[in-house]
């Protein structure tokens, strides 16, 4: 139970929680709860209703089922946003940037979902205050307030296993949060995952950590530890078949102390790829890392807010040519926002944010400015029309468009400008009566500059006199759809389904004066989810999900000079792969002993129609078989078991 006095409409504290008073009471169990801003809440003591991902309820698997938010395809460690890049996104762990929490081949995330207790996302809709960012917004909270009883989780899977205590120091002045995760899917499966002729090595490693202590009645502070390891094996013994080593890892750590009219926050983060492979006897050695250093302060005054913030960065990009030079960059940040409700129905929400850039020789300043305006036409239906500008100032570079570790971050130079994209959304939300059926519909579109692309080829990489920024072309275009998400959370069926019809084009000069997809583009994005409680201790699931496939571009032939291969290509981006399909299914039987402790059993099985997905499309050369075009396929079913214990 809850239990708040009334705080000042100006005031940064959250309301206080006492553990030891227990009101139990029937209502509905929302694991995704829809703000008043347009973002969404997920409540982690839920996720177990949803389909279980490989015998885990990852977050990022769950927000993977709202329409216009997907990966490319399967083993692919990025997420999209309304068609922008992956690098466009900004991800939080208690407040501070990780660059990327996607484990690699994407089967899950580095959010442990039993170390945090909610996680927001935000499609659109930011406000002023809010961090750069020029696309979704994914913010995991391990707590906001010190546990007063020791609790915890332990789950033990086939594939995975993770778990999280939470002891209380002091009782209700302060605790500490402590949670780890681990994979062995090669060794209890080495082939189970395959590339071609090749068999992959996988795991992972995350580990979490959060100090919380209350130092008075208005006063709050949190610190806070995050660090995950990824590494990837490729072997075969085939001719001309690729080999190697590939890997990333983060570290990061914040210090965030709340008062009643001030927030200031510290945080660290440090990411690193490695990306080492040979192909056909040609080997490449690129590793990449990206450094960034940040304080911020916050002061609610009445129905404004003032934000500021200062952050260091430092890119070493592949260590080869021009595009391997280690750069650093200083980013500074101004914002003020207003926000009030009119008459009790229009809530206005305007802001201006001003950022000041600086790397070498290179400066910039832009104004962002943003407004939000939503209107209740009843108590629960409600419109909204927002505009917003945003900016990117560090840029990643996408040579595999998959979240391989040959991706790699730049600071923005004449080389890389910012990204700057202009955003316009409206929409309807509310509930539709005698339903109990939330519903959400909207419109977007997004102008988007200087969105860059990888024009070269991985394989150019091997020279060592290979520029890869180089081959980094610039071009602007827009991405625009229409988001439709009809959701049913209570009842013993529940459901949801998610659609989203759009496209992203972009225009480069190397290309001439006409639009091409994008790398992200894809015009249909369905998603449904039924869950169905049997009975109170079982829980059944079912997830499907279809998508147009994405656009690549094909080679049209291939020859040899010397030893290598040298392919000519259709126009940037003409080809698309087949549409994406999978169906997941699992269940989860739960039982409980007092109010306190529960044990629950879920078996998973993912894409268990073994839907025939392809990976991607390239071009090969062996003396036996000479130049050969060839695509990875995933169509494996994948049946997973886990064992959970909640205290």
């Amino acid at each position: 139970m809850s239990v708040s006095g009334n705080q000042p409409v100006d005031s940064l504290m959250p309301a206080r929680e006492l553990h030891e008073i227990s009101v139990t009471a029937t209502g509905p169990r929302r694991v995704l709860r829809a703000e008043a801003d347009g973002s969404l809440t997920i409540d982690a003591a839920h996720l177990g209703e949803q389909a279980a991902f490989m015998g885990a309820n990852d977050p990022i698997a769950l927000l993977r089922t709202l329409p216009a938010v997907s990966t490319n395809n399967d083993l692919q460690a990025a997420m999209t946003v309304r068609g922008g890049s992956g690098g466009s996104n900004l991800y939080e762990s208690d407040g501070v940037r990780i660059v990327n929490p996607l484990h690699l081949l994407g089967l899950y995330s580095a959010f442990n979902p039993s170390f945090y207790r909610s996680f927001s996302f935000a499609a659109g809709r930011h406000g002023a205050t809010v961090p750069s960012l020029t696309g979704g917004r994914i913010s995991a909270c391990s707590g906001v307030e010190p546990d007063t009883l020791v609790s915890g989780a332990v789950s033990l899977g086939l594939i995975e296993s993770h778990g999280t205590v939470r002891v209380p120091l002091r009782k209700g002045t302060s605790s500490l949060a402590v949670g780890a995760r681990k994979t062995y899917l090669n060794l209890l499966f080495p082939d189970i995952l395959k590339l071609g002729a090749s068999t992959i090595g996988y795991g992972f490693t995350d580990i979490n950590a959060a100090f919380t202590a209350r130092l008075g009645d208005d006063d709050l502070l949190r610190i806070s530890v995050f660090g995950n390891r990824d590494a990837m094996t490729l072997q075969s013994d085939k001719n001309g078949a690729k080999d190697g080593d590939f890997g990333w890892r983060n570290a990061a750590a914040s210090a965030e102390w709340t008062g009643r009219k001030l927030r200031l926050s510290a945080g660290f983060t440090y990411f690193a790829n490695s990306f080492m492979m040979d192909e056909g006897g040609r080997s490449l050695d690129l590793p990449s890392s990206l450094t960034q250093a940040t304080a911020r302060a916050v002061v609610p005054l009445g129905d404004f807010t003032a934000e500021s913030d200062v952050s260091y960065r430092h890119t070493s990009g592949q260590g080869r040519g021009a595009g391997g030079r280690a750069l650093s960059s200083v980013e500074g940040n101004v914002a003020a926002s207003w926000r009030r409700t009119l008459s009790g129905r229009l809530t206005v929400d305007a802001g201006l944010r001003v950022a000041l850039y600086g790397c070498g020789r290179f400066f910039r300043i832009m104004p962002l400015p943003r407004l939000d305006l939503s209107y209740r036409l009843a108590d629960a239906i409600s419109v909204f029309a927002s505009y917003g500008r945003y900016a990117r100032f560090d840029r990643l570079i996408e040579e595999s468009t998959g979240g391989l570790p040959a991706d790699f971050w730049t600071c923005s130079t004449d080389a890389a400008l910012p990204e700057d994209v202009h955003g316009v959304e409206a929409g309807v939300s509310g509930v539709i009566p005698l339903t109990a059926v939330r519903f959400s519909a909207e419109g977007y579109y997004r102008r988007m500059l200087h969105s860059l692309e990888f024009g070269g080829s991985i394989l150019d990489l091997a020279n060592p006199s290979f520029d890869p920024m180089g081959h980094v072309i610039d071009g602007s275009g827009y991405a625009a759809g229409f988001s439709l998400t009809l959701m049913r959370q209570v009842g013993s069926l529940r459901g949801r389904i998610g659609y989203n019809i759009g496209v992203s084009r972009l225009r480069f000069e190397r290309y001439g004066s006409h639009y091409v997809p994008s790398a992200h583009d894809r015009l249909h994005d369905l998603s449904a989810t039924l869950s169905w409680t049997v009975f109170r201790p079982l829980v059944v699931t079912a997830a499907f999900t279809y998508a147009t496939g994405t656009p690549y571009t094909q080679a049209r032939y291939g020859y040899m000079i010397g030893e290598n291969l040298i392919c000519e290509y259709f126009p940037h981006n003409s080809s698309r792969l087949p549409s994406y399909k999978r169906l997941d299914l699992s269940a989860t039987w739960t039982i409980r002993h007092g109010g306190r402790f529960a044990h629950k059993i879920n078996v998973s099985v993912y894409n268990a129609a073994a839907c025939r997905n392809i990976l991607f499309r390239y071009t090969t050369y062996t003396p036996s078989e000479g130049i050969v075009q060839r695509e990875s396929v995933m169509d494996t079913v994948i049946p997973s078991l886990s064992y959970a214990f909640e205290f």
